[in-house]
Order: C-alpha cells, then structure tokens, then sequence
C-alpha cells in the first residue's frame, strides 16, 4: 500500500505532518478528515531508485540525502530488541517508526511495514531499499527468518555496523589535524601568493637588475595565480570531475584500485583496511548461519577493491568445487600468512568464524596504529613544506635586494 507524506491542519488550526498509508491521495484524504485533519498537502513517498553512474554523479547533494547510518544502527537495535520481548513483526516495525526521530528513515520503514503488510519476508522489504539496507543487512535478515532468529540476528548486525563506524570515526578522529594543517598552511600560502606578492614583486619590475632565478620564478607564479586563478579553479574542478567519472567506470576503477595498492605507505594501509573489513564481514556472515560460499559471495562486495575482490571470487570457485578456504585464500585472494593460518585452524577446529573475528581484530588494531604513525610523520612534513616554501619566497625576495644594496656601496 501507498506511503502519503501529509501536511494538515488539527482542530485548534494547528499545523501537523506525519505519514499514512492508503489505496490513493483521495483515501488518504478521507483517513484524515475522519481523524479531524484537515490536509493543506499530500504527498506519495516515492520509493528510491537506483540512480544512473551519471546522474549520482552531478547530483552534489547526495551525500546529504543519505540516511545516517548511526541512525540506521540504533533502530536494527531496537527492532531486535522488540522482536526478542514477543512483540509481532509489523508492531516492532510501528515501534521503531515511532521512536524514529530521523525524518527519511522513518519514511523508509513505513514503506517496509507496508510492503510486510502485503505478504513481503523483512527481507524482501528491506531490498527494496538498497542505499539503506546494503546486500550483507539483506541476507543477514533472510537468513535469520529462515532459521527463527531474527532478532539474534538484528542484534549482530548492529553490532557489526557499530564496529564498523567506531574504527571509521577513529580514523577520521585521527586524521582531522594533519588534515586541518594542510588546509590553513593552503589558505596562508594563497593569501600570500594572491595578496601580498604581487605589492612587493611589483617593486623589482621596475628594475633593470639580472633578477635571480628564484625571484624569476617566484614573479612567474605570482602573475599566474593573481591574473588566472580563475582558470586554475576550474581546471581544478574539471580535473577532479574528470578523475571521478574515470573512477565510476569498470576500467577506471580497476586502474585507480591497483594504484591505491601501489602507494608506498597507503597501499598497505589500504590492503590491511580491506582485510579487516572482509574478515569482519564473513565472520559476522558465518555466525548467523550462512554457508561458506554464499557468505564469500555476499563479502566480497564489501571489501571495496575490484582486485582483491577478483582473487576472493576464483577462491570462491574453489571452495564450491570441493577445496578447503585456505589454500585458494592464499593462492588466489593474495591474503598474508597470519590470516591464512588463522582460517586453517578454523577449518580444522571447526570456529571459523572466531578465527576471522580475531583476523579482524588485528587488522583493525594494526590499521589505527599505522594510522597513528603516518598523522605523526604527516604533520612535521606538513611544517617542514611549509618552512620551505616560506624560505624560497624570502630568499627570491631578499636576494635582489642585496644586489641592489651591494651596487650602492660599489659605487660610493
């Protein structure tokens, strides 16, 4: 059934919006007149589609039409939680629209209770929203109405996104400084460079001096950025727009994944990153009941680099052929030797899943030291480029005026 998005007026004239379900505008209309409402506009929630590469694109503000996925967190909690005291499904669903204080996402679950209503599993209903719900949430519900533990299941799921969000805020906690130092040493070195010089170079224009090569220079920049930062601007921006549809395409992607594994320092922070998140995933995908090979092929879209990805598909070849995990995982998905001897323990001792919680564990603790290490090799760096610049810019301009002083002394 149709989710209305009404704006209507109470008895006493005062203005209130909500949601109602009905068969079309005029139904929903008269379930409002028989409640006292009067409606001044009605609405249908639309639900969302899959955006074309192109349009997501040049959309700049679909970051911010994004469900917050804390939000998303805290309600898979308390609809676990309802379910687990014996409350049926659709009134767990009404619970946690109720206790919603997110505008969109409790649009969302409505659509999902109706879409239950009509005879749809949880999981069918939550498909229908895929920006919300990913894949892992998707099969993670199937698999616990299958086996009669759904809220068992809700609970791990949430637990598994609350990690995943902790060990993202750590990283962005860790790289806000360096990140903040670069911007201000940028807004000074502009301000510098588009203010100041072009007062002080216009002094040696007049000159009939043999201007040294770095005062050259710094003149050349200096009438650069203050006539044509305009140009700059956008072909920055053009660049950037360039580079970010290159990376939305198979062949761009794919380039641009195998250059983030070839960074001197970030490309084994990367890997490290993707190990922890596959290994996060597929254990949490174990423990709820999921068989190997259908929690290989629902992680692997999560580990967000189509080359490693490339190597956990064939090893997932393997293992439906009949071979154990870890062979192929060291073979043909390139995984380090701890991660290796960890799964052929947990294949012989039969707690896989335990032995990937633990991978990821230290994965993720080896990911925020290493993240630690680089923010306190950053921001000396950040400080020494810095002084550089400043020192070049000083010595382009003091060099000519010791000429010139040196001239006045010559000729007295």
């Amino acid at each position: 059934m149709p989710v209305f998005e009404y704006k209507a007026l109470d008895s006493k004239g005062k203005k209130i919006r909500g949601l109602i379900t009905a068969d079309g505008p005029a139904a929903a209309r008269l379930k409002l007149s028989q409640d006292l409402l009067y409606p001044t506009d009605i609405r249908e929630v639309k639900e969302e589609e899959k955006k074309p590469s192109a349009q997501a694109l040049v959309s700049p503000f679909a970051k911010l039409q994004r469900v917050n996925p804390v939000e998303v967190t805290t309600a898979l909690r308390q609809l676990a939680t309802l379910i687990s005291s014996g409350l049926p499904l659709v009134e767990s669903l009404g619970g946690v629209i109720d206790q919603s204080e997110d505008s969109k996402l409790r649009k969302i679950f409505t659509q999902v209770r109706e879409r239950v209503l009509e005879g749809n599993s949880l999981a069918q209903a939550m498909s229908a929203h895929p920006g919300v719900f990913s894949h892992i949430h998707v099969n993670m519900v199937r698999a616990g109405e299958t086996g009669g533990a759904l809220d068992i299941i809700l609970r791990r799921l949430a637990d598994f996104s609350e990690k995943r969000l902790k060990l993202k805020k750590r990283i962005e906690s860790a790289m806000t400084y360096p990140i903040f130092l670069l911007l201000i040493s940028s807004i000074i070195l502009i301000f510098l460079m588009t203010f100041v010089m072009p007062k002080v170079v216009g002094i040696f224009k007049g000159m009939k001096l043999a201007l040294p090569w770095s005062t050259q220079v710094l003149i050349f920049v200096t009438y650069v950025i203050s006539n044509y930062w305009w140009l700059l601007a956008i072909g920055a921006v053009g660049l950037a727009v360039l580079i970010a549809a290159l990376v939305k395409t198979e062949i761009g992607g794919r380039a641009w994944d195998r250059i983030k594994m070839s960074f001197p320092l970030l490309g084994r922070l990367h890997r490290k990153a993707v190990i922890a998140r596959f290994t996060r995933t597929l254990s949490i995908l174990l423990k709820s009941g999921i068989p190997l090979v259908d929690a290989l092929e629902i992680a692997r879209p999560s580990m967000g680099n189509r080359i490693l990805e490339d190597g956990i598909r064939e090893a997932t070849r393997l293992v439906g052929e009949g071979s154990d995990f870890a062979t192929p995982l060291r073979q043909k998905g390139g995984f380090p030797p701890l991660v290796v001897q960890l799964v052929r323990a947990g294949e012989k001792s039969g707690e896989l899943e335990e032995m990937l919680a633990k991978a990821a564990e230290v994965y993720e603790d080896d990911v925020e030291a290493t993240i630690a290490s680089l923010t306190s090799i950053i921001e000396p760096v950040v400080i020494l480029f810095m002084g550089v610049v400043v020192g070049f810019i000083v010595m382009a301009i003091l060099l000519p005026i010791f000429e010139m002083t040196s001239g006045i002394r010559v000729t007295r």
